[in-house]
């Protein structure tokens, strides 16, 4: 469930930096690993290309976690994270308009995907942000129930895109949308898709200490001298180029950036500073292992690569009925 801290112990900077360092060497470690499995005899070449694999992973990964374990502080919602909230769903329809019109601009999609995913998830958070408010309040509840609404609608745009497609590249974009990393991701694209998540992760880690205070109550917040709605318009602007980023590279995957930031709150607290480089970390690792199940036991079973997406869903949609099933005891007791 999302926090309501008393205050956060005291964090030092050596304390972030062990984090950092840590996250960072187990991530390569677990990179390492993973790029040795997978049903192609290993040589330099596969190796590389397996890197470059999980180079998109992990950046993915990184991005909807992190930005899972913000908005569940911002909103002091569990259930809040990119996917459910429709932004995933958002950035789809921008980067599935700019798949669409992929033969005008054939050698710019390294460019165009990230820029039309950035447009539709910030489209989208800014309708769901406008349903929810109401007197400059945001109730939590409503922006969980906007974003299902929302994410109902994209998905119907997203449909209705498919109508003015090639018949013969309908498999291409339907095996995108169910959340599937191409091994023909350009390097570009990939370079700056990392520096969009790069980014928002550290300025969603500067503003760590801001939600925080956030999670005392918007007054006690403001008279700290918080800007609550600043805080707010930043968040979800930074979660939207994450978000953004990993939809270009991976379609919409859902559910990581719920499971992912509950497991890191419940080792390390509610505290932000640890909590948003943990999850960034968490997630990267978790996608890569992931991915590598995907490609390993996809092809042992007869399918191919199985897409990171169906893992997450099926592991994801349990959890958000334990989730709520939870919430909704905690509520009547």
């Amino acid at each position: 469930m999302a926090d309501r801290p008393a205050q956060p112990a005291a964090v030092t900077g050596w304390m972030l930096l062990l984090y950092l360092l840590g996250g960072v060497i187990l991530a390569l470690a677990v990179a390492g690993v993973c790029s040795l499995f997978g049903q192609v005899d290993l040589d330099q070449q596969v190796w590389r290309m397996r890197l470059f694999h999980l180079a998109a992973a992990a950046a993915v990964g990184a991005a909807l976690a992190a930005g899972g374990a913000a908005l569940q502080g911002l909103l002091k919602n569990p259930l809040a994270e990119p996917y459910i909230l429709g932004i995933s769903s958002g950035a789809g329809v921008g980067v599935l308009l700019g798949l669409a019109a992929g033969a005008a601009w054939a050698g710019l999609t390294w460019a165009t995907t990230p820029v039309l995913a950035l447009a539709g998830a910030l489209l989208t958070c800014a309708v769901v942000y406008g349903i929810a408010q109401h007197r400059g309040r945001l109730n939590p509840y409503s922006l969980i129930l906007a974003g299902v609404i929302v994410n109902a609608f994209n998905g119907a745009v997203m449909l209705s895109i498919y109508l003015f497609v090639d018949p013969y590249r309908i498999a291409d974009f339907a095996r995108w949308a169910m959340g599937n990393i191409r091994y023909d991701t350009s390097l570009a694209l990939l370079v700056i898709c990392g520096a969009c998540v790069l980014t928002g992760w550290f300025v969603l880690f500067l503003r760590a200490g801001a939600l925080n205070t956030l999670g005392l109550g918007d007054e006690v917040a403001a008279t700290t001298g918080v800007a609550v709605n600043r805080l707010r318009i930043e968040t979800f602007v930074f979660v939207g180029l994450m978000t953004a980023a990993a939809v270009a590279l991976a379609g919409p995957v859902g559910f990581l950036g719920l499971i992912v930031p509950h497991i890191c709150r419940m080792a390390v607290g509610p505290d932000h500073r640890r909590l948003v480089i943990l999850a960034g970390f968490a997630g990267a690792i978790f996608l890569m292992v992931v991915d590598t199940l995907c490609r390993t036991v996809g092809p042992a079973v007869g399918v191919g690569t199985v897409p990171v997406g169906i893992i997450t869903a099926l592991l994801g949609g349990p959890f958000f009925i334990w989730l709520l099933r939870r919430r909704f005891a905690e509520a009547s007791a």
